[in-house]
């Protein structure tokens, strides 16, 4: 039981490198067939919604995106900051198995109260919006989004972490600027896919 928790919280003890990148990259691809299903878009490492653009590939460059730039982020900032030799296989892996809870997200996205809460009209007033049927439903539902979320964005601290050899200030400092920084990127890239 011990062992089953401490992978919960921090699986890059006991997976890394070549082994965690086949299954986070196993993970995406479901990923992305269930976005593709659900209609729901990676706009970015903290924001999922609607988009105007329905195509497979679309959906297949959002997750790549994703999962690339915190790589390059972490890689670059690893070769900078930390002594040990930082392979980028390591970096990569970490980083795709890190983001294997924004798969439950994908399937949360299936779900009818979020497929309702989907085609809402978010031009109109919030008034107006808050009234619409399914709102509140589709609204509370999301939130299980934030909880998966929060644990990726754990795990990719933790990836970080094992990945580069970092610790205290430097890691905390590259990990900010990596999803700050990242997040800023990721959007403006996924932005051109519309």
């Amino acid at each position: 039981m011990k062992k089953n928790l401490s992978f919960i919280t921090n699986p890059f003890d006991q997976i890394a490198g070549f082994k965690a990148l086949i299954w986070g990259l196993f993970g995406m691809t479901i990923s992305i067939v269930l976005s593709y299903l659900s209609g729901w878009h990676y706009h970015g490492l903290l924001h999922f919604g609607p988009a105007p653009n329905s195509a497979l590939w679309c959906y297949a460059i959002e997750h790549i995106i994703v999962w690339l730039i915190p790589s390059v982020f972490f890689y670059i900032g690893g070769l900078l900051l930390s002594r040990s030799k930082i392979r980028l296989i390591d970096v990569l892996g970490t980083v795709a198995f890190a983001q294997l809870p924004l798969l439950i997200n994908s399937l949360v996205q299936l779900s009818p109260p979020l497929q309702q809460f989907l085609i809402i009209d978010t031009n109109m007033p919030i008034e107006e919006i808050t009234k619409q049927p399914g709102y509140t439903l589709g609204a509370s539902v999301s939130m299980i989004l934030v909880v998966f979320l929060v644990w990726t964005l754990i795990w990719m601290f933790k990836a970080l972490r094992i990945s580069c050899n970092l610790k205290g200030f430097k890691l905390t400092m590259l990990y900010i600027i990596s999803i700050g920084g990242g997040e800023m990127i990721i959007r403006y890239l996924i932005r051109m896919c519309y």
